[in-house]
């Protein structure tokens, strides 16, 4: 009987890429400067970071960004996959809108925040730019030192490379459409 072999998680995939590149752990988490505990939690897949990180981490690796994010498996593997990433995240479930693709810089999510939360990082940056709509919902957003709220059919434009951080301050979910653009 064979065994059957297990789903490549965000997790092994990282873990795998990290070391056919002959990476440490440590050294990557330095290099990425994210703290070792950390980058081990992402390999276990104890926790799924925001999409920004792992456009971050699979530059540095230099493989295309939607190798993360799953898009061939069977369509009750990927709602599967995707009920585990929002469960995994409980604030900031994503969804990647575009085709994958090695030649791609334009990549978009639909992004949902649940009532009354922020993603769990204190803020975070990334290279290029990102364009934010609101669909539904309330969205609290702070670029730099800058804050503001976003309602329904607004939106915000902004240098992805500065510290961002986004919240939903309302009762119901916020459903954002997000486009990042990398150089």
């Amino acid at each position: 009987m064979s065994k059957k072999a297990e789903p490549l998680t965000f997790g092994r995939k990282l873990k795998r890429l990290r070391e056919k590149q002959g990476l440490g752990l440590e050294e990557l988490a330095a290099q990425l400067n994210l703290k070792p505990s950390y980058l081990g939690k992402l390999e276990r897949d104890e926790v799924l970071p925001p999409v920004a990180e792992i456009i971050t981490i699979a530059r540095h690796l230099a493989v295309e960004p939607s190798i993360f994010m799953g898009g061939s498996a069977p369509e009750s593997v990927r709602d599967s996959r995707k009920k585990a990433l929002e469960q995994r995240t409980r604030d900031y479930a994503y969804r990647l809108l575009t085709r994958e693709g090695h030649e791609h810089h334009l990549m978009a999510f639909k992004v949902t925040i649940d009532p009354n939360s922020y993603h769990r990082k204190v803020a975070y940056r990334h290279p290029g730019e990102e364009f934010v709509y609101v669909l539904s919902g309330k969205l609290q957003i702070k670029v730099d030192q800058k804050a503001g709220f976003l309602g329904p059919g607004e939106s915000i434009h902004f240098d992805s490379s500065h510290k961002h951080l986004l919240k939903n301050p309302g009762k119901d979910p916020t459903n954002l459409l997000v486009v990042i653009y990398n150089p």
